[in-house]
């Protein structure tokens, strides 16, 4: 079977899986849509499988075909690194980095540990957000190289997949600034964590624990959100003391509580089999970054 694949094929399909349909795929290879979807047709005869689904949005890797993805990407990474490696990097394109940020990690937090990936030499980062569950099967089946997010996989060593800790953020609870609580927070309305962000648990204890009694008001999984309610209205909410610092300078908000840092954490998850790649290297860069900036 090897000996008749074509590898013009391979990079065809290679493509459309990383660009997720072959209109995109077609535009990046500069060629006609159906050229495109002839090839990966081609490809699937000569291994008798089927790569793709072919779904109204676009294309979905089947098992097979994240498989398939996982293989050409570490070939493809294999001949950038061989072109820079022979003395060609000025002519060679940026190697790109695709990251995954969790939907639940609120925007100041990703904004700023992502800063120093947007810096990184020979770097063209590919993020997008998404739920923590759909970025660790990506990241499982190599369709991403770097994941950032506030829950951990179950299965991250069966799976090769390492898993450093970026930083604890502290938790602290917001009102407005000319807003008195009483002492069990009876007339504040809460705006809580969503139930899958790993805030949720240690909020829901600290206020069993100290027999505070806010109302649930409204979920969100957004802390800018939470803030500018806050700061507008009487609510009580906990988000990262990060999130808050500008608002709390500004006199916007005051803080009336603090949890210590708890379980909650920003993770940072790729493949440990990579060796020294640019994910690894993101990586180191991305905790000295928060050693730095957080004293995590």
């Amino acid at each position: 079977m090897t000996s008749t694949l074509n590898y013009n094929h391979v990079y065809y399909f290679h493509v459309a899986a990383t660009e997720g349909s072959v209109k995109a795929a077609a535009e990046r290879l500069g060629v006609t849509q159906p050229t495109v979807s002839e090839q990966i047709k081609m490809l699937e005869r000569s291994l008798g499988l089927a790569l793709f689904a072919r779904t109204g949005t676009g294309l979905r890797l089947t098992d097979s075909g994240r498989e398939a993805f996982e293989h050409t990407t570490a070939m493809f990474r294999a001949g950038e690194r061989l072109v820079r490696a022979l003395g060609r990097s000025n002519d060679a394109p940026p190697l790109s980095l695709r990251i995954g940020v969790s939907s639940s990690i609120s925007r100041a937090i990703a904004a700023d540990f992502l800063m120093p990936v947007l810096s990184l030499d020979e770097c063209r980062p590919v993020i997008r957000v998404h739920d923590s569950l759909d970025l660790f099967r990506e990241l499982r089946a190599r369709e991403l190289d770097l994941v950032i997010s506030d829950s951990e996989p179950a299965d991250i060593k069966s799976r090769g997949i390492e898993m450093i800790t970026l930083h604890r953020p502290q938790l602290v609870a917001i009102v407005a600034t000319e807003v008195d609580p009483s002492k069990d927070w009876s007339e504040l309305s809460m705006l809580e964590h969503r139930p899958s962000s790993s805030y949720r648990w240690e909020v829901d204890t600290y206020l069993q624990t100290q027999e505070l009694r806010p109302q649930g008001a409204a979920e969100l999984d957004d802390a800018f959100l939470m803030l500018e309610a806050v700061a507008r209205g009487r609510f009580v909410a906990f988000v990262p003391r990060s999130v808050a610092r500008d608002a709390i300078t500004a006199r916007r908000v005051k803080v009336i509580a603090e949890l210590p840092p708890g379980s909650a954490a920003v993770h940072a998850l790729f493949h440990s089999a990579d060796g020294v790649d640019l994910a690894r290297k993101a990586v180191d860069l991305l905790a000295e970054h928060a050693r730095t900036h957080f004293g995590s």
